[in-house]
């Protein structure tokens, strides 16, 4: 029955997804450069963006170890979204396209804009194998006759058969199907289970000492999470894309609002579900299985297979935003680099043909990923191939300072510095975030500065 009805669930949502791109006719429709997108549109976009991307699993997983303080990560981390609000107005005025690189390049250079290109389309590659994982781990508690290889195939497949038929399109409707239902079921398993244990309280005096404390959480862990998600959204493709194809500035404000209103509180019903599975036993290691396991335990077949259905389609809706901004960088690429006098009816080919080879590319890379510690690792490459860029865009828009060589030689820096930090085992220590901010801003002030000056006295 739990097959079943997961099955059902699933194919229902994709379906709605699906049928969102059958009156696509052209590239603009499928990336959202159209600008067509309401409120609602963008604001699910951007909430099932972070909610699938670690709220749940790795939130409960937190919640498994640490207790309510796994809540943090959502509150603090999707903070980025609001910047995203602050920024609306100002981004769609300075992006020429919903691309990235098309800014960088207006802006800066060439250069600096196929560095960006090649950069996020490998971040794109490793990114997307960890939310597979991810997948995988509801996947194998309603398949458990499969393993991690097979499941992570299956959620690709999932997330691609939408996400290259419908784009931006499908990605709207499925957000806003999946953010309403995971309020809703993770809401009523909750409140049907809590009893059980007595209540909140109940549940925290079966717990170790200090899981009712949200200071659990270290304070630079959170601060990181804050300063490396608003630093670092400004230059997710992924994230720009829905506020840049909002209807208009109101749209693309007013809709970060409703995201951050629909993300920031997740974790708080995942950290709660890891605390009960923790109460209920101490066998599950680090608790990446606690999420998967508290459903099946405490549901019954048919809710089960409902609940892990919305949250297979949830993260799936992450990987399906990813898939769509890597593709739209891979189109992006073809139309300046390869086939400049493309038509629309062949960029909207190589959009989808695209998002399927980057679909299915990360899916072998993903085989080669450990699966512990999902939650910090996709942080640290996030903050590797994010946070670097962060100078280029900001200070493109509010610095006239700052120039191309500025731009290229801070995100060299920052780069350089994130990956050394990592490599060295740093990180746990003071999170990547902060040196490679230092590193990017202070070369890029510094390259600007001087490389003014010496045009100016050439003059």
């Amino acid at each position: 029955m739990l097959i079943a009805t997961w099955i059902i669930t699933f194919v229902l949502i994709v379906g709605i997804g699906v049928y969102a791109g059958t009156k696509i006719t052209n590239s603009g429709q499928w990336s959202g450069s159209d600008r067509s997108m309401g409120i609602f549109a963008v604001g699910a976009v951007l909430g099932a963006w972070q909610i699938g991307g670690m709220s749940i699993v790795g939130a409960a997983q937190n919640g498994y170890v640490m207790g309510i303080a796994g809540s943090w990560y959502s509150i603090a981390n999707g903070l980025y979204i609001l910047a995203l609000g602050i920024l609306a107005k100002t981004m769609r005025r300075n992006f020429p396209s919903d691309a990235l690189p098309d800014y960088l390049e207006k802006r800066y250079s060439v250069r600096v804009a196929r560095l960006q290109s090649y950069v996020w389309i490998i971040f794109g590659l490793v990114y997307i194998p960890i939310q597979l994982k991810t997948v995988a781990s509801i996947l194998q508690i309603v398949l458990p006759n499969l393993n991690t290889q097979l499941c992570m195939f299956i959620g690709v497949t999932i997330a691609v058969a939408y996400t290259a038929f419908a784009g931006m399109k499908g990605a709207s409707i499925v957000g806003r199907v999946v953010c309403i239902a995971t309020y809703i079921l993770l809401g009523w398993f909750i409140f049907t289970n809590i009893g059980d244990f007595g209540g909140y309280s109940g549940l925290i005096s079966q717990l170790p000492e200090g899981y009712d404390q949200l200071s659990a959480m270290s304070t630079q862990q959170i601060v990181a999470w804050m300063i490396g998600g608003v630093l670092t959204s400004i230059v997710l493709q992924s994230a720009l894309q829905p506020v840049l194809a909002a209807k208009s500035d109101k749209a693309a404000t007013w809709g970060c609002i409703l995201g951050y209103v629909i993300a920031g509180p997740i974790c708080i019903l995942t950290a709660i579900i890891g605390m009960m599975a923790k109460a209920k036993t101490d066998d599950l290691g680090d608790g990446a299985t606690a999420f998967a396991w508290a459903i099946k335990d405490m549901s019954s077949p048919v809710m089960a297979g409902i609940i892990f259905a919305v949250m297979t389609m949830i993260i799936a809706a992450t990987l399906a935003t990813m898939m769509m901004a890597t593709g739209t960088i891979v189109t992006n690429v073809y139309k300046k680099q390869i086939n400049p006098n493309a038509d629309e009816k062949k960029l909207l080919t190589m959009s989808r043909l695209g998002t399927v080879a980057v679909a299915y590319v990360s899916l072998l890379l993903g085989f080669f990923i450990p699966s512990a510690q999902m939650t910090n690792m996709f942080l640290t490459v996030n903050y590797v191939v994010t946070a670097p860029f962060s100078f280029s865009v900001l200070a493109g828009m509010f610095w006239s300072k700052a120039n191309a060589k500025g731009s290229f030689w801070s995100i060299i820096a920052g780069i350089v510095v994130a990956l050394v930090w990592v490599v060295a085992g740093l990180n746990d220590q003071i999170n990547v975030v902060y040196p490679t901010i230092i590193a990017c801003y202070v070369v890029g002030i510094a390259v600007s500065l001087s490389t003014s000056s010496k045009s100016a006295i050439a003059q």
